[in-house]
């Protein structure tokens, strides 16, 4: 800014000294014209001057002669002879000083004619006044021949004059004209030299305002400055000590190597305690004796790589010597840095020799876990193929003895005695019983895994099916039902027909005194559909809620109510193999309330 302002200084100086200088060159170049001025007009007057006095020598020369001629004083012919040669002479220095006037010039010649004619008349008069030819004299006086001589040189004169006087008057305007000319110039400069001054206090002000801001606004800067260094000294002090605490103070093994050398430069004690080392030691080794000698040429190759590739590295599949010879697992992280004006890389070590353990033991038990689930697999499938084919095959003989037991009662009835009438009527019913439980076991063996046979489905639609199905059932218990808005979901339409079937069949089955009342809704979840099924039935204590959907679990007697106990337990393989849970909340004489989620469309 002072630099600034010094050479707008300078700027203003150099501008005012070239505009003083222009004004002395005006000036002297006016004073030239107003000398040249003054020396034209003092010619003119010289030359009206030099008229002036040829006219007064040719008039005093006349009367001269003629006060002779009347007097015939010989004084008046000596004033006429002292006036000869004076008349050349001023005619010679008229034409001298108008030498440059070429029509002057001309008259001027005429003029000098007119008064030697002049003069030779009058020479002629006084030769005859000698002669005392007094009547010549008259007659050359009379004639007017002088006078008219005369009268021509004087008009001339007066000629020149006037000419004289013309250029005089001209030249003094013209003198004024360039005065004022000058005066305007001069005063345009002094007032430019003004404004040029003020123009550049003001901005010379407004510089060292402005500089004095600058400085200000520098100043507070500079305190800023000072403080914020301050501060970050403090805190970087409070950061290498922190630092310091950190890597000194780890609980984890920390420690600083050359990459060049690999030479160990700073360990922490942790690694001291962990490796056995000393610091002298650790100091005397490099990063290879820490290594198995089965990992030097990785560890070689990855320093290679490192020293091109300054960034961050990170590797939990290395193994540590320690200096009782223990080999352990470590997870290394390692970040570039430069210590004491060498390349160098911290490096963070973890001790993974547990979790890796735990992570082979977990692989071998993952392994185990797998072949059992296979053979699980394979042994549910064989069970399922043995269930089918068991339920299948023994439908033959059971339907046998059905029919024979059947056709038994119906031939012998009332030929026999009550208790033979009783006996073939318990294996009739225990033969339509066995026959229930194989059909059942069948449709639970038919619950497959696979979903080759899954699409959209409408649980609307299935829910009107079901209501067909149940007509009578639902007129003779008087049964009202309330189905919600359903939607469409994703799976086999046999199964979940199967599903809502058994559901809606279990709650038109355990209904109490009351009219039955089942509601039926969804709720939609963000990845599922949950169901629920509700009744005022009986209702079912607490304790049973896991055990109804166990295989041919049953809480009531066959007397009370019918069934295998199979129906829950295949609701809820359907549920599972469409990625859902089914469950139940009840309150004994109050109702239950069947809950199953259904995954949406993958």
């Amino acid at each position: 800014m002072k630099a600034a302002i010094e050479k707008k200084l300078i700027s203003g100086i150099i501008v005012a000294i070239v505009s003083v200088l222009a004004i002395l060159v005006v000036l002297l170049f006016q004073s030239g014209r107003q000398q040249d001025a003054t020396a034209i007009i003092k010619h003119t007057n010289d030359v009206l001057y030099q008229t002036q006095e040829v006219l007064d020598i040719s008039q005093q020369y006349e009367l001269g002669v003629k006060n002779f001629l009347v007097t015939g004083d010989s004084v008046f012919l000596d004033s006429v002879r002292l006036l000869e040669p004076r008349l050349p002479a001023a005619i010679a220095r008229l034409k001298a000083l108008t030498i440059d006037n070429p029509a002057q010039e001309r008259r001027i010649d005429s003029m000098q004619r007119s008064l030697y004619n002049s003069k030779a008349v009058l020479q002629e008069a006084i030769r005859r006044s000698h002669g005392n030819d007094f009547n010549g004299v008259a007659y050359l006086i009379g004639t007017g021949s002088t006078t008219g001589y005369l009268y021509q040189a004087r008009v001339l004169l007066r000629q020149i004059s006037l000419v004289e006087q013309s250029l005089l008057e001209q030249r003094r305007k013209a003198n004024q004209r360039t005065v004022l000319e000058l005066q305007g110039i001069l005063w345009v400069l002094i007032a430019a030299v003004v404004i040029l001054a003020l123009v550049t206090l003001q901005k010379v002000r407004v510089d060292l305002y402005k500089e004095k801001m600058a400085r200000e606004r520098l100043n507070r800067s500079n305190r800023e400055l000072e403080e914020k260094v301050r501060r970050q000294t403090g805190n970087l002090q409070a950061s290498e000590e922190k630092y310091k605490t950190l890597f000194y103070k780890s609980p984890l093994p920390k420690w600083i190597y050359d990459l060049e050398t690999l030479k160990f430069l700073e360990v922490n004690d942790a690694a001291i305690q962990s490796y056995g080392y000393s610091q002298e030691e650790f100091q005397r080794m490099t990063i290879v004796d820490i290594r198995p000698h089965e990992d030097l040429q990785r560890l070689l190759e990855d320093v290679e790589q490192l020293s091109v590739r300054l960034e961050t590295y990170k590797d939990k599949n290395w193994r540590h010597v320690k200096k009782n010879g223990e080999v352990v697992f470590v997870e290394i992280t390692a970040h570039p840095i430069h210590y004491e004006g060498r390349s160098a890389r911290i490096v963070v070590v973890n001790d993974v020799t547990e979790q890796k353990r735990s992570e082979e033991l977990l692989r071998h038990l993952n392994e185990d876990l797998n072949k059992r689930a296979s053979e699980l697999t394979a042994s549910n499938a064989e069970l399922e193929r043995f269930a089918y084919i068991a339920s299948h095959d023994l439908q033959e003989p059971l339907r046998m003895v059905s029919s024979f037991l059947q056709l038994l009662q119906k031939k012998y009835k009332g030929q026999l005695d009550e208790k033979a009438d009783q006996y073939i009527h318990y294996a009739v019913d225990g033969a339509e019983r066995m026959k229930a439980l194989i059909m059942d076991l069948l449709e639970y063996s038919r619950v497959g895994t696979g979903k080759e046979s899954f699409g959209p489905v409408d649980t609307a639609a299935i829910l009107s099916e079901v209501g067909e199905i149940f007509r009578e059932k639902i007129i003779a218990a008087r049964a009202r039902i309330e189905i919600g808005r359903l939607p469409g979901v994703w799976g086999d339409k046999v199964q979940l027909t199967q599903l809502f079937q058994n559901m809606v069949g279990n709650a038109l089955k355990y209904h109490s005194d009351r009219p039955p009342l089942i509601r039926i809704g969804v709720k939609e979840e963000a990845g599922y559909w949950e169901f629920f099924i509700a009744d005022n039935g009986i209702g079912i204590d607490p304790q049973f809620f896991d055990k109804i959907f166990i295989i041919f679990q049953r809480l009531h007697n066959k007397s009370d109510y019918s069934g295998t106990g199979i129906g829950l337990a295949i609701c809820k393989k359907i549920v599972e193999r469409h990625g859902g849970r089914i469950w139940v909340e009840s309150t004994p004489g109050e109702g239950s309330t069947f809950y199953f989620t259904i995954v949406k469309q993958p």
